[in-house]
């Protein structure tokens, strides 16, 4: 889980602010090693009623890798009374800075269990379902937004945590991650109040009731069509209702995360990639697969294991286990993309519209 957004003061006494060397996006240089860097693109610094936040100290652009750490110290899901002393004995096996950062950290579950509290607080998954967690010496300190303004993952290659920044951050701005699991405020804030014990007022969370209610409803139609497009008998006996729900799904993740990028829009591609060539169409797929490793280049950068494998699907969509597995009812070779083609004319050709 992603850390707690609001803190006090009290919550990381023990914590100066400290400046974030900017890692280089070069992906055959030592990611980790900071020795020569000479500028820092943010800084941890406290917050009006939330603590510690991360805040950028110059522009950064979209796709820029903000930051990248290796952990604190990993751990799997135990209960509480098993988890404490293991992590007890692990940190006895770590430096005294290292030590002082896992201290330093927002323990919102007080009590008996503090190791397991700090480590449940601030753990992120190493990779996506993965039952493996981590803490990070900054990483962790970076707060909530319903429309976050970075995106985290974890890069297997490296062994690290990457922030990237999906939308331009401004210097003084705060860099953000989303640690929600979506869907509209309704069911959205008591979730985040039970798993962090705080009531989100993000920028989304505090617009206008009616703006509000807007946010909502695109939020629950973006639910519904993730739904409805994970579906596989209509996969296989209506393809074109499923791409066509892709096609929705990708305006009105437009319509809701307005500037920047989105994760969500590189998997609605993939989405459209595996319908395409689940009935043969190799022309589209190679174009949904480029247009989703665009996305994971900006959200994850070049090294990362899921944007690689989009460029080697972008390159030969039939390595992907779905080419034609339903049928080749709309088989077409990878080079039949028709570039003469632009604007609502090739849209109309990608999602089928004609």
């Amino acid at each position: 889980m992603a850390p707690q957004i609001y803190r006090t003061e009290a919550d990381h006494k023990q914590v100066d602010e400290c400046d974030v060397p900017e890692a280089t996006l070069n992906p055959s240089a030592d990611l980790t090693s900071y020795e020569n860097t000479q500028s820092s693109l943010c800084v941890v610094q406290s917050l009006p009623g939330k603590g510690k936040g991360l805040i950028a100290l110059k522009k950064i652009t979209t796709g820029v890798r903000v930051l990248i750490e290796k952990p604190i110290l990993t751990t799997r899901n135990a209960p509480p009374a098993i988890l404490d002393p293991i992590i007890a004995r692990d940190l006895k096996s770590l430096s005294k800075e290292k030590q002082r950062q896992f201290f330093s950290l927002h323990n919102n579950f007080p009590g008996k269990h503090p190791f397991s509290g700090i480590v449940k607080t601030n753990a992120l998954p190493c990779g996506s379902g993965a039952t493996v967690g981590a803490v990070y010496p900054t990483i962790c300190f970076i707060n909530h937004s319903c429309r976050a303004n970075a995106h985290n993952s974890w890069n297997e290659t490296l062994g690290s945590e990457t922030i990237h920044a999906i939308q331009d951050i401004e210097p003084g701005q705060e860099i953000t991650i989303s640690y929600d699991h979506g869907g509209p405020s309704t069911s959205r804030k008591p979730w985040l109040k039970e798993k962090f014990g705080f009531d989100c007022d993000c920028s989304v969370c505090l617009l206008p009731h009616e703006e509000l209610e807007k946010s909502d409803k695109r939020r629950e139609r973006i639910q519904q069509l993730d739904e409805a497009i994970g579906n596989p008998g209509r996969m296989m006996s209506r393809p074109s209702v499923s791409l066509l729900n892709c096609r929705s799904l990708l305006q009105v993740l437009k319509e809701e995360f307005q500037e920047g990028t989105n994760i969500l829009i590189a998997r609605a591609n993939y989405d459209a990639f595996q319908i395409a060539i689940a009935h043969g169409d190799l022309a589209r797929g190679a174009v949904f697969a480029q247009q989703a490793y665009q996305i994971r280049l900006l959200c994850e950068g070049g090294d990362s294991p899921d944007t690689k494998r989009m460029q080697q699907l972008e390159e030969d969509p039939t390595i992907h286990p779905s080419f034609g597995a339903y049928s080749m009812r709309w088989k077409t070779k990878k080079g039949q993309v028709p570039r003469e083609l632009s604007g609502d004319e090739f849209e109309n050709w990608l999602w089928r519209r004609k």
